[in-house]
């Protein structure tokens, strides 16, 4: 992680060199944790590694480039060796290696540079902070500055130890608490903004921030190669690549694996790279014992037998599985709060990972691979075939879509209507229509939103959020490039932030192959038969699967089902729950904005059973635990002891 604070007047306030040592210290999360400072004439660095390594914070120091400019540099370079050699320059020195490539390209280095990453350069002379994150994935970088203090950091509370006042930003609490992410500069805190991915923003003295995007994922040329075998082979490339990419510098690597399509190939490439011999270590969760084996239709609630058939094709796997016995939605969240600097919404459902990383950590991995990017690159469902198809008059690709669908009990011309015709229409005319289909429904947002409807009105939370275009209940792509748009339209809904809380916990990074962005920009290039073939959806994932796993799992319909036993962890805990929204509702602020009543009736209703009707546990799956989650964080924030 890195921090920076630089005074940039003469002011009386201007920090005394302690200050490096400082940033520093705000950056360690626990015992036996160090970071590095530096102070070059009034500008005050700190830097904590990725993994923890006594000797790489010894030796670190920022890069200083002609002009007496200085960088800063933390994540990965995955092309360091190629850009090196187009610059003359050393690979091993990232910082400078990174600020050679800006002085060089400008912002088309970020263009040509692979990895994941965020920089600084700051350039004394100009008065000037240049600040950037790479596309897709990044380490976070958060930033603040006024008159007299600019300060950049890759957490908040290394900027309130540069001096920034601590005041809780309650839009983005409530826009949180709304599932409304789309404002990727916003933090949780006022006079603080983050640097999106795939932008840089530059700060001057005197003058407002100015921030440039330089990648834009909508703007990806197509892809067209002559077979199907030329498609398969250059993304079984590609992908190999980003495995290898991902890789480098690791020594004992281990995967989150799943019973799906896309960590099976993660876990057989990985393998493949290691040395003869070195076992792979995997990392499942499953339901709890005691789970009462209950799923929504088209969906798997343990997927631990694939799993087990999947490891038993390759000896070399060395599976690891964790059910994270006994811990609930909101395992941990104090210390999330602390190393977050923030509690996004989706924060309720990762406790998963809790058992994926400290089993990483106890079996000696220095890297945990995931392979969260696969649903939306090569093992996309193409669901715009519905629409594409129809417009092209590809009549016999759109009947086999239509009819070979396993769990849609619909009929065929219904089917039609739903897939091929609706996701057509405005969003102004699709709203009224569901609710003139679906009268006694009510829409997936007020039902796993914890607010009141008096509070998003007043606050004006529903306006943010319709003036963003989110429709959370509505992904109906009509193209390629309409998918892209509605999958990145709550930005990155803080990620990043949260498995750079997980790092700082456990002490093992983590890295996705599957955005790696050679293999990306290959897959949004692709045409629609490349997902959607047949009637079979994820086409090209299945058949870049085949003798990789067993031919049940590769062929395999159902989804996997997050927080299966999602009864049996809240049921546990419910009496304890409704005491706390007794206390939280006797706070006026907290309990005007959330409906506590509703929530309330949600678990003194609890079912007997895990439910499946969306409509009756939506609000205790979801809404309880983000209630619970908005309410600890202000007071956390603002230092109560109500709650």
């Amino acid at each position: 992680m890195l921090a920076f604070a630089w005074t940039w007047d003469d002011s009386s306030s201007k920090p005394t060199g302690s200050l490096s040592a400082r940033l520093a210290a705000s950056l360690c999360s626990g015992i036996g944790d160090s970071a590095a400072s530096a102070e070059f004439d009034g500008l005050h660095f700190a830097y904590r590694p990725l993994r923890p390594n006594p000797g790489l914070t010894r030796s670190w120091r920022p890069a200083l480039l002609p002009g007496d400019r200085v960088a800063a540099f933390h994540g990965y370079f995955d092309n360091a060796r190629e850009i090196a050699a187009q610059l003359d320059a050393d690979a091993t020195d990232l910082a400078r290696l990174y600020g050679m490539a800006v002085l060089q390209w400008g912002d088309d280095a970020d263009q040509r540079i692979l990895g994941e990453y965020c920089a600084i350069i700051v350039e004394p002379n100009s008065r000037t902070l240049r600040l950037s994150r790479s596309p897709f994935r990044a380490p976070p970088l958060h930033y603040y500055h006024d008159a007299h203090l600019a300060a950049a950091s890759s957490v908040p509370r290394a900027l309130f130890t540069a001096g920034v006042v601590q005041r809780l930003n309650e839009v983005r609490v409530a826009d949180s608490a709304l599932i409304n992410f789309s404002d990727a500069e916003s933090t949780w805190f006022e006079g603080i903004n983050r640097v999106p991915v795939g932008s840089v923003v530059e700060l001057q003295r005197g003058l407002p921030r100015k921030m440039r995007v330089y990648y834009d994922l909508n703007a990806l040329p197509d892809v067209r190669m002559d077979s199907d075998a030329d498609y398969i082979a250059r993304a079984n490339e590609l992908l190999d690549e980003g495995v290898r990419a991902c890789q480098a510098g690791f020594k004992t690597p281990g995967v989150a694996l799943s019973g799906g399509l896309d960590s099976p190939q993660v876990a057989v490439r990985t393998l493949n790279a290691l040395p003869d011999g070195q076992r792979l270590p995997t990392f499942t969760f499953h339901p709890e014992k005691g789970y009462d084996g209950r799923v929504d239709r088209g969906m798997s609630g343990d997927e631990r037998a694939f799993v087990e058939a999947f490891t038993m094709m390759h000896p070399r796997l060395e599976p690891h599985f964790t059910a994270n016995e006994g811990y609930g939605h909101d395992h941990r969240w104090n210390e999330f709060f602390h190393l977050m600097g923030g509690a996004p919404s989706h924060l309720c459902n990762m406790y998963v990972y809790h058992g994926l990383f400290a089993a990483a950590r106890d079996r000696g991995c220095d890297l945990l691979l995931l392979a969260e990017w696969g649903n939306c690159t090569f093992s996309d469902k193409g669901d715009w075939g519905f629409v594409e198809y129809f417009l092209k008059g590809r009549w016999r690709q759109l009947w086999l879509a239509l009819s070979r669908h396993p769990h849609d009990d619909r009929s065929i011309l219904r089917r039609f209507v739903a897939k091929s015709l609706v996701p057509l229409l405005p969003n102004s005319l699709w709203k009224p229509l569901m609710r003139l289909w679906h009268p006694k429904e009510r829409l997936l947002i007020d039902m796993a939103s914890p607010l009141s409807r008096q509070y998003r009105a007043a606050s004006g939370t529903d306006r943010r959020m319709k003036k963003a275009g989110l429709v959370l209940e509505r992904y109906q792509p009509r193209d390629r490039r309409h998918a892209q748009r509605l999958y990145f339209q709550n930005c990155e809904s803080e990620t990043a932030e949260v498995y750079q809380a997980f790092e700082q916990m456990y002490g093992v990074p983590q890295r996705d192959p599957m955005a790696y962005r050679p293999f990306v920009e290959f897959c949004y290039g692709l045409p629609v038969e490349l997902f959607m073939r047949d009637g079979t959806m994820r086409w090209l994932a299945k058949e870049m699967a085949r003798g990789l796993m067993p031919e049940e799992q590769r062929i395999n319909w159902l989804n996997g089902r997050w927080d299966s036993d999602w009864h049996l962890r809240i049921g546990r805990r419910r009496t304890e729950y409704l005491d706390e929204l007794d206390r939280i509702a006797k706070d006026e602020r907290l309990a005007a904005m959330l409906d506590i009543p509703r929530l309330r009736a949600a678990l003194e209703n609890f079912p007997a059973q895990t439910e499946l009707d969306k409509q009756k546990y939506f609000d205790v799956e979801l809404a309880v635990p983000r209630g619970l989650l908005t309410a600890r964080f202000i007071n956390y924030v603002e230092g109560s002891n109500q709650v």
